[in-house]
């Protein structure tokens, strides 16, 4: 595993490094707005970003969201791109199952009339589902990017100065 990533991370590094190079107006933005700063502000933002698409029911528009919340916020988008798999393919089931039923007991089942129903199903699917969802997950996405915040903000200097660093010849 280890072999076929150091072979595949040049690759990569040469291939952003030259769409980077042909268009340096992104790259401008891109540093302009901190995308891939190292600072413990901007890293920790990102992780809070991250984490609250990632538990958020937006698969499949949660990069888009993630880049405009990062050059919104000056957070580092790499963090947040990879926070956001909090959400993979093995853990959305278990986590949209999770939203909804958070969601069913907070705001508890939603009845329409039998007319609006019939004239308008998918509005009944849904404020039953759908609205149940996001209630849910936004009891969790919001105070897990809080922590995520804090734990980076405060803990990460913290243990990345423990990691010893490399000797200058």
């Amino acid at each position: 595993m280890k072999n076929s990533l150091t072979r595949v991370q040049p690759w990569f590094r040469t291939r952003f490094r030259q769409w980077l190079r042909q268009n340096p107006k992104s790259l401008r933005l891109l540093r302009r707005f901190r995308c891939f700063g190292t600072d413990t502000e901007s890293m920790s933002r990102g992780l809070a970003v991250g984490l609250f698409f990632g538990l958020t029911p937006t698969v499949g528009f949660q990069t888009p969201l993630v880049l405009a919340c990062c050059l919104m916020l000056r957070a580092n988008f790499l963090i947040a791109f990879a926070s956001t798999w909090i959400s993979n393919p093995l853990t959305v089931a278990p986590l949209y199952l999770a939203f909804n039923w958070l969601g069913d007991s907070i705001i508890g089942p939603i009845t329409l009339s039998e007319s609006t129903t019939s004239s308008y199903p998918w509005l009944n699917l849904f404020l039953e589902e759908g609205l149940q969802m996001t209630i849910g997950s936004l009891v969790l996405a919001i105070p897990a990017a809080f922590l995520g915040y804090l734990l980076a903000k405060y803990w990460g200097p913290r243990i990345s100065s423990s990691f010893p660093t490399a000797e200058k010849p």
